[in-house]
């Protein structure tokens, strides 16, 4: 299986995982060609229409790496520069480009929600300095987030993103006061970034919220699939980066040489969020089971690895997926299809439960006293 390696490692920490275990997960390999194939069609589309200071950038299951038939394009069109008349220009260019070719049905992707957040421009001043308070909107955090936790720019324009998404992590880092000082000789240092993982944890709730008014919005319409999308993707990408805030601790990444200042730390994050969520997860897997021979962790990644193929596999079935698009709430019960999806997100469920606050876990003590309390 390709992927994006950390620098040092000669092949994927999702590879590298499969290997350990013994495990072939054939439903992520297929998905991440998907993606590959897309991106490298959707870079062609796009080919010189980009301006300077901007950047297209792919979020959801493409930012994943997920891709599967019938996945949304979320997209946003990035300005890291001054607003001008020009620049709507070009925005409503791409979009013409995007979604007024016979190529973009041939891709078997479906159109950004109506909600506004995705298929839109966006400035990185508003994404960068707005971060609480009255201006930091619903819509401005999630796109900040998603910068961070999956986002992927589309062909050769990515300065800008590149810039956004370092400038971003500067400002939690550099506003976190307290990060990296250690006040008494018997006091641990604090290594993990609170202020970036409240804002992590701000954004799950969020999406939990968000849920609840679609369902109020939209009705029955998608609620099935909205339902184990929440258990499962939405669920990764939180665990993700909760985890991203944990890797910045030399307990946790097995990083003796981890220096002591806040621009190893961003030059950390920025490696990690650099993999996809389920890589960051499976570098966390593979970093651990290499020092340590933990029946525990074996049996942890493989539940939780296992049950997000699955999913993915549950996903790329057109029928499958129409069904559970179409599925009225008061079917779920007596549907085979969503009692095999519900099934997938128990054990998902259980298997990121574990691997946070299980009792041999390496995450647990940090979970407790920084995740929650």
């Amino acid at each position: 299986m390709s992927g994006s390696p950390c620098a040092g490692q000669s092949e994927s920490p999702l590879a590298e995982l499969e290997r350990i275990l013994g495990c072939h997960w054939k439903n992520i390999e297929d998905a991440h060609r998907r993606t590959e194939d897309t991106l490298q069609q959707l870079s062609k589309i796009l080919e010189g229409k980009p301006g300077p200071d901007t950047s297209v950038i792919v979020h959801g299951s493409l930012g994943r790496y997920e891709c599967t038939q019938g996945s949304d394009l979320d997209w946003t069109f990035l300005v890291d520069g001054e607003a001008n008349a020009g620049v709507q220009d070009i925005f409503i260019e791409i979009k013409k480009a995007l979604f007024g070719e016979a190529r973009f049905v041939e891709l078997g992707l479906q159109k950004p929600g109506g909600e506004g957040t995705f298929g839109a421009l966006a400035f990185s001043q508003p994404i960068v300095l707005f971060i609480g308070g009255e201006d930091d909107s619903n819509s401005n955090t999630t796109r900040r987030v998603l910068l961070l936790l999956e986002a992927l720019p589309v062909g050769e324009r990515r300065l800008a993103f590149d810039r956004v998404r370092k400038n971003i992590l500067k400002r939690y880092i550099d506003e976190d006061r307290r990060l990296l000082e250690k006040k008494q000789d018997n006091e641990s240092r604090r290594w993990v970034p609170l202020f970036l993982l409240n804002d992590f944890a701000r954004y799950w709730r969020t999406m939990a919220v968000d849920f609840a008014y679609k369902q109020f919005d939209r009705g029955n319409d998608g609620y099935a699939l909205r339902n184990i999308k929440s258990g499962l993707s939405r669920k990764l990408l939180f665990a993700s980066g909760l985890l991203a805030c944990f890797w910045c601790d030399p307990i946790i990444s097995k990083n003796e040489s981890q220096e002591i200042s806040k621009q190893s730390l961003i030059h950390c994050l920025s490696t990690f969020l650099s993999l996809t969520p389920l890589e960051r997860i499976a570098l966390f897997f593979t970093t651990h089971l290499r020092v340590s021979e933990s029946k525990f962790l074996r049996e942890n990644a493989k539940d939780l690895f296992c049950s997000y193929d699955a999913f993915l596999g549950i996903l790329n079935d057109s029928d499958k997926r129409n069904r559970l698009k179409k599925l009225m709430q008061e079917e779920e019960e007596s549907d085979e299809i969503f009692r095999e999806a519900w099934k997938t997100r128990k054990v998902f469920r259980k298997a990121i439960q574990d691997m946070f606050l299980g009792n041999e876990s390496p995450l647990r003590n940090f979970s407790i006293e920084r995740g929650v309390f």
